[in-house]
């Protein structure tokens, strides 16, 4: 064997070099090698797995050094680095092309979505505009690119402009007007911008042709829900799931008097913002980004890693934590001042997917906090606080509103009574809307008119009242006013009504201006009219004049009633001070109002009014308690409700 070897390198040292004969091929050029190599890589790309997409990278490696101006190589190059991980050399491949050419506008594209990726991971703005920039390019440059226009509105609407997104996604509407995720840009735009009406049109159309991976999450009320909620809903056949839901939804409805539910739209906009930011379409979902997005809206403030964080694996187990140094997690902190909630997600495998923190016995779940939510009167917290919307949509101005709901015996049936009030001159035309839903969430009453003069201040005050006769059971009442699209003002009451029978009862209690109007009237307008004073707020100065009704009085002998009033006012003012300070100093509590009266007339029903001075009250808020006593039956009921005296 080592004799063969020896022979065959003599041979070939004596052989020399090989010449080629004239006019023979040399092999491909580089060019041709660069072509080869690119249509290999594409074949190995297409079989989608690690190890052929590894070869092709390092195929179009080579192709890319062979022929360095093949843009469309370096193109490819820069996506299958996208694809794998490689974000760096994406990014300055895509650059190169970019640099090269500014009106390649795959190249601009790649950036756009390489600097979305790094906003998203590092939350930082610049990233943001960079994006932005990008994507501006190509749209100028390719006014018929939907998919550019639907990805600049959510990254605008990430920036806070609102405005530029809906212009973005109104392009894209017009570029493509059936397409499901172009409907959902221009709703949740449209919504932002304080379109509701068109937004609620625009998600009817847009959520029906969603992939059922995507139409579930709009679906869906289990992040916003109770537990037990959720565990019934589930518990129910599918066909009574819908029902269950719309439920839901009415309970949320923050103003049920409108076409639309303003919350379920909020919660939609939230839901599309999530889908386009957020929504994992390899695992068909989103992670708990997605999720505290979609109950409480954009945070106020996000930091990534914030200082104080180990970045290490911790495990909180009754007041202590333990800290794996093995494990490192990179940490996102959203907060949101206005509701006291500061949200921290852990990304455990380093993988851009956050999830809560790992606690063994306590709830990682966030929750607003309830005083903070209380003093934001703008917002509303579903179940347990779940979840946070706006009262009012965006762009529409809050107009006060003062409303009472007060319990009557009507002629077959129990009579509600709705009383409001608004600010407002004689030359306003604002519209009162009232609207009652049963205990299954359905409407069974609605009516609408123009507020007037109140009898309370006719300068400065406008009121309108609603009466309807019901069957007993629970209601939900809804009272609105608007003054045009762009001022409204709402408020919700529940309230039972209970059948009535033959023992001795009493109404509530309404506080008014006067004594009432009776004009017999039937219908929506009640048949006794009241002066009402829906604030309850008395002025300094001013008696307290309530009205209520007697029912069931039983007549004597002589065929007359005897019944006698008595009345006491209390304050009910919480001393605030510390307390140390309500131990050493007991506020000094203001006297009680007492006073009796005695009536007869004929007939079973008395209408009554009382006027109570005041003078000897300081301000503060006071509850009036009143007892009515059947003399002749020697029976007694009691109603009572609360005020305010206001200061001089």
């Amino acid at each position: 064997m080592f004799k063969f070897t020896v022979l065959l390198v003599l041979l070939l040292v004596v052989a020399g070099p090989a010449t080629p004969a004239r006019g023979a091929s040399t092999g491909p050029s580089k060019p041709e090698q660069a072509q080869g190599l690119y249509e290999l890589a594409r074949a190995d790309i297409a079989l989608g797995k690690l190890p052929t997409r590894r070869r092709a990278m390092q195929r179009l490696e080579r192709a890319a050094r062979l022929d360095p101006a093949r843009a469309d190589i370096e193109l490819e190059l820069a996506r299958l680095y996208q694809d794998m991980g490689f974000l760096k050399q994406a990014r300055r491949r895509f650059q190169d092309l970019a640099d090269r050419n500014p009106a390649d506008l795959p190249a601009r594209r790649g950036l756009a979505a390489l600097w979305r990726r790094d906003y998203l991971k590092y939350l930082d703005t610049t990233s943001l505009d960079r994006a932005l920039d990008h994507l501006a390019i190509v749209v100028r440059t390719d006014s018929t690119d939907a998919d550019s226009w639907i990805v600049l509105s959510t990254l605008q609407i990430e920036r806070g402009r609102a405005d530029a997104a809906r212009r973005s996604a109104d392009a894209a509407l017009r570029v493509a007007p059936r397409r499901a995720d172009a409907l959902l840009a221009a709703a949740q735009s449209a919504y932002r911008c304080g379109s509701a009406e068109l937004a609620d049109s625009l998600f009817e159309l847009a959520i029906p042709r969603l992939v059922t991976s995507a139409r579930s999450r709009f679906e869906d009320i289990a992040p916003l829900a109770s537990a037990e909620d959720t565990m019934r809903m589930r518990a129910l056949a599918p066909s009574l799931r819908e029902d269950f839901r719309r439920r839901f939804w009415v309970d949320q409805d923050p103003d049920p008097t409108t076409t639309h539910n303003e919350a379920q739209l909020e919660y939609w906009s939230r839901v599309a913002q999530a889908y386009f930011i957020y929504f994992d379409h390899r695992r068909r979902e989103w992670d708990q980004r997605g999720e505290v997005y979609v109950r409480y809206g954009a945070p106020a403030r996000a930091i990534y890693n914030p200082v104080g964080s180990s970045n290490l694996l911790t495990i909180r187990d009754a007041g202590v934590s333990r800290t794996n140094g093995l494990f490192p997690v990179n940490s996102l902190r959203w907060e949101y001042p206005e509701l006291g909630l500061s949200v921290t997600l852990e990304d455990r495998l380093l993988s851009e997917y956050y999830l809560n923190p790992i606690a063994l016995h306590r709830d990682t779940d966030p929750a607003p906090d309830p005083d903070s939510l209380a003093a934001h009167p703008e917002q509303f917290g579903t179940a347990g606080g779940r979840g946070v919307f706006r009262v009012l949509p965006p762009g529409v101005r809050p107009l006060p509103v003062d409303a009472v709901v007060a319990r009557f015996e009507g002629a077959e049936r129990p009579r509600l009574m709705t009383l409001m009030s608004s600010p407002g001159t004689p030359a306003d035309r604002a519209i009162a809307t009232y609207v009652v839903f049963d205990s299954t969430r359905r409407e069974v009453a609605r009516a609408s008119r123009a507020l007037s003069p109140s009898a309370c201040d006719p300068a400065t005050l406008r009121d309108a009242d609603f009466a309807s006769e019901l069957p007993p059971g629970e209601y939900s009442v809804a009272i609105s006013v608007a003054d045009g699209p762009a001022a409204r003002g709402v408020r919700r009451e529940t309230v039972k009504l209970v059948a009535a029978d033959s023992t001795l009862s009493v109404s509530d209690v309404v506080v008014s201006c006067g004594p009432p109007q009776f004009d017999g009237a039937r219908g929506v307008a009640p048949s006794v009219r009241l002066a009402a004073n829906p604030s309850r707020r008395v002025p300094s100065g001013d008696p307290l004049v309530v009205y209520f009704e007697i029912y069931h009085l039983r007549p004597g002998r002589d065929g007359m009633s005897e019944v006698e009033v008595e009345y006491a006012v209390r304050s009910i003012e919480r001393d605030r001070r510390v307390w140390i300070q309500r131990v050493l100093s007991p506020a000094r509590r203001p006297p009680e109002l007492l006073a009796t009266r005695r009536e007869s007339q004929r007939g079973e029903v008395r209408r009554q009014f009382v006027s109570v001075p005041l003078e000897e009250l300081p301000a503060g808020r006071y509850r009036i308690d009143i007892t009515v006593r059947d003399l002749v039956a020697g029976r007694a009921a009691v109603s009572g409700g609360e005020f305010v005296r206001t200061a001089p």
